[in-house]
């Protein structure tokens, strides 16, 4: 019902935005959830004016044409809503795939989404039966069979922390830590990066594999869809139902399958609580998720509960959610505690855990004790420049084949230190600058705009400068995003070797904490870090957009990637999963190939050397890599 009259309200709003003549010809092709989830919303609540003044909305105005369809299915669905609340009270327990014959609909598939929305609305259960699911109206009485396919999450295990009076984080003082900025991310919106189509089972699009043999797969032998994420770990590879659609998650949120490395048998266990995040041990060594409700599961190597701890009960969090007011209505982050606590991490020795907690982070070992807290500084209500307002570095950010040409411009490849950078800029300007050498501005121009997208420096930072001292005299800015508040973390792991922290902020700054919490190193790439991974060797930073490998101080590798891109390490080779394709890169990031499959990728990972790529129906193995 608040969704719904929050999509009301929000209609005069758009109709306003669209009127202003200031915005002729100037305005973005934005996402409008008011006029697609909140279509939804009213004709759940038959809510028939609201929904006439959306229809109205988007037909009088082009800019919406795109919503158009959207909102002739709006009108249509409250009428097929009480259809299927009358058909369900009627006969309870109908099979949900008989429901579209019982309302006389043409489309089944939009008579099970608007199933799935009286689902999250409460008017309606859902009791898995066989491949589809048995339908009740709420209240009413089941039978036994469909009450057992229910999932019922257990009672709450209270926290295993003894102490009441929170910890004292570590307030964290970032100008004291050397910063090394990154070749700034690009944002999601404006990265353009897609991989070729294939009409073919499986291509070796670039030809660097000598062999590729593609078999099919046995109707019985075909992985179970339901288990639709997959995890390689050194010991094998870990997948999640994680919407409780296979039969092994009866009656259990979800179920978990570990296929091991050596013999290939899969092991199946129930989950036992939903996942919201989820962490996964490098050796397969088990796991540990966080429920939406804040719980803490950490599973053990046989996929059974090793223990539990309810986060949101800890003294910490308690002191966090008083400090930014998160139990107030409408307070930072909508009033959701849920949205409050983010990020999990486990340790490789499984002696430790981590949470976080909006911009704390907080470090626990198994019996509940604290071992250290960190609290990220608030960003700055102001920036140095006004001009971007997006990401953590200001500035041109640039492709990573447009990276590669500036180090070029600068005499410079990877690996390189953000020093050596900075060095080669200062020697080059010293050389180039039209004050001291006439005739090489254009020169000067091409140096100035590769290190800008190398910085993230800006076109201004580097124009205008007096005479060559000036230049020489510049240190780029860190510029982070205005408005004050906190630096909210949303990427954390435990080192390869367990022996410090890494953590992602908002602003795009991943930070290095050591085992007693003293911060050791400061990385910015210029927007979210979305995984942090690292091995014995090499740090990986993976952004929406692009993946960063660094050994120690130094960059060695970067490559661009899609919005929607697994991260996975396995046998030395890093591979780059999408839907239809997988990039094999070194363990430096340098690119080898790409694999490109014509069907959607259930699983792919590196065996015995050979990279083995699964759609539904085939498996494709590409083994002799050239390297």
């Amino acid at each position: 019902m608040d969704a719904a009259t929050a999509a009301r309200k929000s209609l005069p709003l758009i109709r306003k935005w669209l009127e202003d003549p200031r915005g002729n010809g100037k305005r973005l092709s934005l996402s409008m959830p008011a006029l697609t989830q909140g279509g939804t919303m009213l004709a759940i609540t038959g809510d028939r004016k609201g929904l006439a003044m959306l229809h109205d909305l988007v037909s009088e105005f082009d800019h919406l044409e795109e919503y158009r369809a959207d909102a002739e299915k709006h009108l249509a669905a409250i009428d097929l809503f009480d259809a299927i609340r009358k058909a369900v009270a009627a006969k309870p327990g109908i099979l949900q795939n008989k429901m579209k014959s019982e309302v006389g609909a043409e489309d089944g598939r939009l008579v099970s989404n608007l199933i799935s929305w009286l689902e999250k609305a409460g008017e309606i259960t859902r009791a898995k039966n066989g491949k589809t699911y048995a339908l009740y109206v709420d209240g009413v009485e089941m039978s036994a069979k469909d009450a057992s396919a229910i999932y019922t999450e257990p009672p709450r295990p209270g926290s295993h922390q003894a102490r009441s009076k929170p910890g004292k984080p570590i307030e964290l003082n970032l100008d004291k830590l050397t910063l090394l900025p990154l070749p700034p991310s690009p944002e999601a919106w404006s990265s353009q990066l897609t991989l070729p189509a294939t009409s073919e089972t499986f291509e070796d699009a670039e030809g660097v594999w000598r062999e590729l043999t593609v078999e099919a797969i046995a109707p019985a032998d075909r992985p179970d869809p339901a288990f639709r994420k997959h995890f390689t770990t050194r010991g094998g590879v870990l997948s999640f139902d994680d919407l409780a659609k296979s039969e092994a998650s009866l009656g259990a949120p979800g179920a978990v399958m570990f296929t091991s490395e050596q013999d290939g048998t899969p092991m199946i266990e129930r989950l036992e609580r939903p996942i919201y995040a989820l962490d996964i041990h490098p050796e397969g060594k088990g796991f540990a998720t966080r429920s939406k409700t804040n719980i803490l599961t950490v599973y053990r190597e046989d996929l059974k509960v090793d223990f539990e701890t309810d986060l949101s009960a800890t003294p910490e969090v308690a002191a966090g959610r008083r400090r930014l007011d998160l139990d107030v209505e409408g307070g930072f982050l909508w009033g959701e505690p849920h949205l409050a606590l983010n990020c999990i991490a486990l340790s490789p020795s499984r002696d430790r855990y981590l949470y976080t907690h909006v911009d704390e982070a907080w470090c626990i070992d198994r019996d509940g004790k604290p071992l250290w807290g960190v609290r990220m500084p608030e960003r700055p209500v102001e920036t140095y420049h006004q001009t971007f307002e997006v990401g953590g570095i200001r500035g041109h950010t640039g492709t990573a084949a447009e990276i590669e040409e500036a180090l070029e411009k600068l005499e410079l490849a990877l690996p390189v230190t953000p020093d050596e950078i900075r060095q080669k800029y200062r020697k080059l300007v010293r050389q180039l600058h039209p004050d001291l050498n006439p005739g090489n501005e254009e020169r000067m121009k091409a140096v100035n705009a590769a290190y800008e997208t190398l910085t993230g420096a800006s076109h201004d930072d580097l124009q205008g400068k007096g005479n060559a001292e000036d230049l020489l005299t510049f240190s780029a800015t860190v510029t982070f995003m205005t408005g004050g508040g906190p630096d909210r973390l949303q990427a954390a792991a435990f080192s390869g070797r367990g022996d410090s922290v890494l953590l992602g902020t908002s602003q795009g700054r991943v930070l290095r904490i050591d085992a007693s919490g003293k911060p050791i190193a400061l990385y910015d790439v210029g927007s979210a870090p979305i995984r942090v991974l690292e091995t014995d060797r090499y740090l990986y930073i993976q952004t929406f957009t692009r993946l960063y490998v660094l050994e120690g101080d130094r960059l060695v590798g970067l490559q661009d990637c899609t919005t929607k891109c697994d991260l996975l390490v396995d046998e030395g080779l890093v591979l780059l999963v999408e839907n239809k394709g997988v990039r094999v890169l070194t363990e430096a990031g340098r690119l080898l190939g790409v694999a490109l499959t014509k069907a959607p990728i259930r699983r792919a990972g590196i065996e015995d050397g050979a990279l083995v790529v699964e759609t539904r129906t085939h498996r494709g193995r590409f083994s002799g890599l050239i390297a």
